[in-house]
């Protein structure tokens, strides 16, 4: 009978040759905790100990600088300080990144360039780029850690969100205007981008206007491709809307706020939360106007050691990446992958990681303490359950605050949020 050994020197060359041309390594099993059987999967390098997970995210153009790079980086360090300290069960995580520049096309192009060679996709960034290889990963029972909020993507059984939906968001900004600053009746308008991310917020809009008797003033879109925005703003002013919705991209977000100072138009700005990038206070011309919007995100404050997850970030910070500054987006990225983590460890423990592994260690992951960073997420089968968290921070923006901005409520969930259901 042929041991292993002998087995593996006799079909090493026909085994490189299939892995060249396919690119995909069968599953196979090996040695597990307590002499048990591992089940292993593609991505999982048995011999060397390795588990590859994929990165498909924005590396160029405008969404990179603000947010992919700093969001993937947070990935990158969390797993750097697990594989410093035993990885998991002695196997060391390593990626495979992409560039997607955010574009649905590339972004196809790109999982198909890796998807036989990693175990799960532990970022994908953005609502678009995402939607557009969901029938290729359903196809692969591969999971996705989203980088995105879109609330559709709770109707996806391979799809793991991180925090509340984009709906949500708005749901819960407008309980603030109304529940907690009294103001009845306010005369309110939406400026969204046309797209898969962009209809998210116009939802929860539609939903705040009716749970909160929104005056709705204007409702106003943009394509992706757009770089002037006059016809938007010029729209809300003639309206008379005081609060504005942007369901913007960091960029846009600068070239609407200055558009309409520029119009001699000042209403209260509230950003989704991708609309708001640190880099944006680097614009000297707008800073003064950036401090007077409003964010509704999540996350505990940058520097915030009582809470125990930020704590651990700053230290691995100081040793993984001491260049990087505060910032809301490397924080997302390193709180994701908690749960990449979990997700993981339970597979390992259950002695099969397998892209089916994965799954069913997710859909039996139940709670996940985020160490403080942001509310402890819970999952289950349905839609709504697969829905983390509900809650927002209302934050206003403030460059003498650690990470640019200073919280006006504490972690809330309002009434439309609550009831919501996907």
């Amino acid at each position: 009978m042929l041991t292993r050994k002998t087995l593996y020197a006799c079909v090493g060359f026909i085994v490189v040759c299939i892995m060249a041309l396919s690119g995909c390594a069968g599953s196979a099993p090996s040695s597990g905790g307590n002499g048990t059987t591992l089940k292993v999967g593609p991505g999982v390098d048995t011999a060397n100990k390795t588990i590859t997970l994929g990165i498909i995210s924005p590396f160029s153009g405008p969404v990179a600088a603000p947010i992919g790079d700093p969001l993937a980086k947070g990935v990158e360090v969390f797993f750097d300080h697990v594989n410093d300290n035993g990885g998991i069960n002695g196997y060391k995580v390593k990626f495979i990144e992409k560039d997607s520049q955010y574009n649905p096309q590339i972004q196809v192009q790109m999982y198909n360039q890796i998807h036989n060679q990693v175990l799960m996709i532990a970022d994908s960034l953005g609502t678009p780029t995402t939607e557009a290889i969901l029938p290729l990963a359903n196809a692969d029972h591969m999971l996705l850690s989203a980088a995105t909020l879109a609330s559709s993507l709770a109707r996806q059984k391979y799809v793991v969100l991180v925090g509340t939906p984009y709906r949500l968001q708005v749901e819960n900004a407008f309980d603030y205007v109304v529940n907690t600053l009294k103001v009845k009746s306010p005369k309110t308008g939406i400026i969204y981008q046309n797209d898969e991310y962009g209809q998210d917020g116009l939802v929860g809009y539609k939903e705040a206007i009716t749970a909160y008797g929104l005056n709705d003033v204007g409702q106003a879109s943009y394509a992706v491709t757009d770089t002037d925005f006059t016809a938007q703003v010029s729209q809300m002013k003639a309206a008379g809307a005081k609060y504005v919705f942007l369901t913007t991209l960091p960029a846009v977000t600068a070239a609407i706020v200055g558009t309409a100072a520029k119009l001699g138009y000042f209403p209260q700005f509230i950003l989704q939360s991708p609309a708001w990038a640190n880099v944006l206070l680097g614009i000297p011309a707008l800073k003064p106007l950036f401090t007077k919007l409003w964010v509704v995100a999540q996350g505990a404050t940058w520097g915030d050691t009582s809470k125990p997850g930020m704590a651990q970030l700053l230290q691995d910070v100081a040793k993984y990446a001491p260049s990087q500054q505060a910032d809301g987006y490397f924080e997302f990225g390193y709180t994701e992958s908690y749960i990449t983590y979990a997700i993981l460890k339970k597979a390992m423990a259950n002695n099969d990681i397998t892209r089916d592994g994965l799954f069913n260690a997710f859909n039996s992951l139940g709670n996940v303490d985020l160490g403080g960073l942001y509310p402890s997420v819970t999952y289950g089968a349905s839609p709504d359950q697969r829905v983390p968290t509900r809650d927002s921070v209302v934050f206003q923006i403030d460059p003498t605050q650690p990470n640019d901005v200073k919280p006006l409520t504490a972690d809330f969930t309002g009434t439309a949020a609550m009831q919501s259901h996907f």
